[in-house]
């Protein structure tokens, strides 16, 4: 997963993910959020994976990068795949901070019974909570639920792939 193009919010190229997550850490008193969210685009289905690194009361910096798969038609196996790649991600960059508790994996499903990922809710936040990481759920998942939808359904900020994804 580290090895994938990840890039800036504005899309500067991130050459070495690892250097560079390295030098923000050191600075001291980081909080880490990792989040994916995905949106089908005829036959793919497009994954945004989002790095936040806060500096608490600063500001902070983001990172992403994409992955498209070919279309995922059952909700539970998206919500899944979404989980996992940020838990992933999570569990290589955990071992270059002191602290794994200020690591957050952020899930986009909705514990409210009115939304159909509320199914999975428990799943999903087992399977962040057994690698070890805190789990937030919507409606406090910004990171998956507002960063990585921003940058999933191309607001404002062109695809790797020469236009907006849809």
């Amino acid at each position: 997963m580290l090895e994938k193009k990840w890039l800036t919010i504005d899309g500067a190229a991130i050459p070495d993910l690892v250097k560079t997550f390295k030098e923000e850490v050191a600075l001291g008193n980081r909080e880490v959020h990792i989040g994916t969210d995905s949106q089908q685009y005829g036959r793919n289905t497009e994954f945004v994976t989002i790095i936040t690194i806060l500096n608490p009361g600063k500001g902070g910096r983001v990172i992403y990068a994409r992955e498209r798969t070919d279309r995922i038609k059952s909700l539970r196996e998206r919500l899944l795949k979404e989980v996992w790649m940020s838990v992933n991600i999570a569990l290589e960059l955990n071992a270059f901070i002191d602290d794994a508790s200020s690591l957050t994996v952020h899930v986009d499903a909705n514990p409210n019974v009115k939304f159909k990922s509320s199914a999975y809710v428990k799943e999903l936040a087992a399977m962040v909570v057994s690698q070890g990481f805190k789990a937030v759920l919507k409606p406090d998942a910004w990171c998956a639920s507002h960063a990585a939808d921003h940058v999933v359904k191309g607001k404002g900020i062109a695809s790797q792939y020469g236009r907006h994804s849809r």
